[in-house]
């Protein structure tokens, strides 16, 4: 059993579990599914699979936290705001997306309104590889269950004085402290927001190093489609920034096992992807 078969299976059993309790608890609320995993681990893949098998029985929508980065416009607003944190040139760590925007979109699948979300899209092959936002897509609401995929999600910020004090990373003038600060509104709004009712999936590497083959194969993909992207060194460096959030947060995320609030799947993945372990902790 493949990786997505796997999933889809969890789905089967959760989901349905789910409805049931809302169907006689009267509540309209969605159900939020959290996909998590280093860059090219197969998170897109696995969520559009999921909002395809879900989408024959509810209302369902999916979208990547990578949707919500910011303009190339305001994305270089940003890099000079933080010109001295090497971490926060250009896309990818927390803080560098829409924040009003992402929350805008949460607010409104969480209130269950009639109307249309919109869902911005992000296209990584313009500016020479740097991206931006091409576009958006509407999506009728209210839904069942959003699907909601990122590479941080999950990871949680630390925020005692020991253990900030204990790590190197964040030691004063460390370019960790600000990316760290920023961590906490995602965790708020999403994964760590008790409002949300949620299942997650995490897609654990076996070996966290594989992101960089994996990375380089999903550019390869992007070079096929577009004619544009990022070469072999650029991914290395794009992928080297965001190498301190892995050692900070990845490990915890994955011996954790709470993605979700009511269950989470955790898959380990080998370096073709094929499903070498798999856990799954109902926390409800």
């Amino acid at each position: 059993m493949d990786a997505v078969e796997r999933v889809v299976k969890f789905m089967d059993h959760y989901v349905p579990l789910f409805m049931e309790r809302r169907a006689h608890g009267g509540g309209s609320e969605p159900l939020f599914v959290f996909v998590s995993g280093p860059q090219g681990s197969g998170k897109t893949f696995t969520t559009e699979a999921i909002v395809k098998h879900l989408s024959d029985k509810y209302r369902v929508a999916g979208a990547s936290i990578d949707d919500f980065y910011l303009t190339h416009e305001d994305q270089l607003k940003f890099s000079k705001t933080f010109a001295r944190n090497k971490l926060l040139q250009g896309r990818g760590l927390p803080g560098t997306h829409d924040i009003t925007l992402l929350t805008q979109c949460i607010e409104n699948v969480l209130r269950g309104k009639e109307g249309r979300l919109d869902i911005p899209t992000y296209d990584k092959s313009l500016c020479s590889g740097q991206g931006n936002r091409s576009g958006f897509r509407k999506v009728d609401l209210p839904l069942d269950v959003f699907v909601l995929e990122g590479w941080f999600l999950g990871f949680n910020p630390l925020l005692s004085k020991q253990e900030i004090n204990n790590h190197p990373l964040l030691q004063d003038g460390g370019d960790m402290v600000q990316v760290n600060a920023n961590l906490l509104f995602y965790k708020d709004l999403l994964w760590g927001n008790s409002e949300l009712k949620s299942l997650g999936v995490i897609l654990e590497a076996d070996e966290i190093n594989d992101v960089y083959q994996w990375r380089w194969e999903q550019e390869q993909e992007l070079h096929k489609s577009k004619g544009q992207g990022m070469d072999k060194d650029q991914v290395k460096k794009f992928v080297d920034r965001y190498w301190p959030c892995y050692e900070l947060y990845y490990g915890p995320l994955v011996q954790r096992e709470n993605l979700g609030s009511a269950a989470t799947l955790t898959l380990g993945l080998d370096l073709q992807r094929n499903v070498v372990s798999v856990k799954d902790r109902c926390i409800e």
